[in-house]
């Protein structure tokens, strides 16, 4: 979310005025308005593209770094500043515009929609059989002991550097409207969310890795607990 205000410029009908007609006028007070509006919305365009500046995208890249090397996701990025996919709310208080501005991050007109990524090209890895395995509603890592960054698309590798969750392993339609993960600072409050089912699994992660450090890693053997049956590998899915 971001605010900004912008002052209206001054109305002059007089045109022996020596400022009448000049770029930081008006004629009325409507063009006052739009004028104001339009500036604001400027500094808001702004002021987004500075915030995602250092928002990381995963292990490799932020959000810019991926816009400035990738051309296909750069152009799919564009749309999202073409469609003006923000809410706007606007208010005129006395002599100036004031302006607020909500940028989904999912659902259709949130940013998840708008960045080029490749999901569910693979399916999820499959161990042999264990001979006690049970079926888990979501997973949840525990990683709050490590030097580790948020970003939208992390991924969880196995200590032998198996992918066992990325975006080439889950469904595009629900990451974009629940988003590719959550981040939450208490285990117990994670454990009771609702996008993690009535039985989720627990792990601790034991590294964290990438240049961004948004790369977790497990050990094998919970990796082959949580993806032992069918329905699990579904839900995570």
């Amino acid at each position: 979310s971001l605010d900004v205000s912008e002052k209206l410029p001054r109305v002059i009908i007089d045109s022996d005025d020596s400022e009448y007609g000049k770029e930081n006028t008006a004629f009325n007070i409507s063009e006052a308005r739009n004028k104001s509006l339009l500036k604001a919305k400027e500094k808001i365009k702004i002021h987004f593209v500075r915030s995602i500046e250092s928002l990381r995208m995963n292990e490799e890249f932020t959000i810019l770094e991926k816009v400035n090397k990738d051309e296909k996701f750069r152009e799919r990025f564009n749309e999202f500043f073409l469609n003006e996919s923000s809410e706007i709310k606007v208010k005129y208080i006395q002599d100036e515009v004031r302006v607020e501005s909500l940028t989904k991050l999912m659902g259709s007109k949130g940013l998840l929609n708008y960045l080029a990524v490749d999901y569910d090209q693979e399916n999820f890895p499959e161990f042999p059989a264990i001979s006690v395995s049970e079926e888990y509603t979501g997973l949840i890592i525990d990683a709050r002991h490590l030097e580790a960054n948020p970003s939208l698309f992390p991924k969880i590798l196995t200590d032998k550097g198996l992918e066992i969750y990325s975006v080439s392993l889950v469904n595009k339609n629900f990451a974009i409207d629940n988003g590719f993960v959550i981040y939450m600072s208490d285990p117990i409050k994670a454990m009771k969310h609702t996008r993690v089912g009535e039985k989720p699994y627990l792990i601790v992660a034991t590294n964290v890795t990438g240049k961004n450090k948004t790369q977790f890693t497990i050990p094998t053997k919970e990796a082959v607990k949580v993806l032992a049956t069918k329905e699990t590998r579904k839900n995570l899915k």
